[in-house]
């Protein structure tokens, strides 16, 4: 789902603020259902999150993170419900201020915030893009970028299906051949719904196509991760530049008092009031 797919079944949801949070439940396929109020929200981490009216099948005995979740949310009040910025992110906070953070990005996640702001639980632990997702870390954002979120101005919410009636693709806006739904949350269930089974070479194909967006991810950061040290590299070797002077004195006068029977202590009582510091060859300077 894209973030104006996400816009469109959050708008959906605000008929459940003030509703209670009823039930959560897990089905062995990795599908989250809450029931709120009278509706149920579907999450399906990094594809899809609607309601929906489909029957799904509960795990008999729930994870340890589901029962966490029952735990601590099963009986609140969903206050508010929410899309961060343009973002695939949506957010539930309870009337007593917890927030359950659902990620569609990357693998997904679900996140369990508490009132402070820091992780109580949550699906995937994970540290990528300069934040950590973790027990007790601060929940962080994603870091912004320019994305600018385009939306139909008359959204029309269809399904385009083959010629065996298999629903092959979604759409926002009016076109032909689509079978027309009344809410977007409708559509998505009806096409997610009739999803036929991958073929093994289809599930093989998904498989290799899931490696090189992970490999292609993992050398974005990486590349991100040089060029900030190199910037860190480029920033120190400036500042020795610009003070080129002064640390040949520095490193001359070391010298004599070497030569002069000096101990590390002493040379570095002498180098303290000119922020400086020596650990055998190794000389630390604090340079503007």
């Amino acid at each position: 789902m894209s973030g104006a797919d996400l816009h469109f079944a959050i708008s959906e949801l605000k008929q459940l603020e003030g509703k209670r949070i009823a039930k959560i439940r897990k089905t062995e396929g990795g599908l989250f259902l809450f029931k709120i109020g009278n509706e149920e929200l579907l999450f399906e981490p990094t594809i899809r999150f609607h309601l929906t009216r489909q029957s799904h099948q509960a795990m008999d005995s729930p994870d340890g993170f589901v029962a966490f979740l029952r735990k601590n949310l099963e009986g609140k009040t969903a206050q508010k419900i929410s899309q961060y910025g343009t973002d695939r992110i949506v957010e539930i906070e309870t009337k007593s201020k917890e927030r359950l953070v659902f990620e569609l990005f990357r693998k997904g996640n679900l996140i369990f915030v508490g009132e402070d702001g820091n992780i109580v639980s949550l699906l995937h632990r994970e540290e990528a893009g300069g934040r950590k997702l973790a027990r007790g870390e601060k929940y962080c954002y994603p870091k912004a970028t320019a994305f600018e979120l385009k939306l139909p101005q008359e959204p029309r919410f269809g399904v385009k299906v083959n010629e065996k009636e298999e629903p092959v693709s979604y759409s926002l806006e009016k076109g032909d051949g689509l079978l027309s739904f009344g809410s977007f949350s409708e559509a998505a269930d009806f096409y997610y719904a009739n999803q036929k089974a991958e073929s093994e070479g289809e599930k093989t194909a998904s498989e290799k196509q899931k490696k090189l967006q992970e490999r292609l991810t993992s050398q974005v950061e990486t590349l991100e991760k040089m060029i900030l040290e190199k910037k860190g590299t480029k920033k120190t070797g400036d500042a020795i530049y610009a003070n080129f002077e002064m640390v040949e004195e520095l490193l001359a006068d070391i010298r004599k008092m070497k030569k002069a029977g000096k101990g590390e202590p002493e040379i570095n009582e002498w180098l303290a009031g000119k922020k400086a510091f020596l650990h055998e060859t190794v000389l630390e300077l604090e340079l503007d």
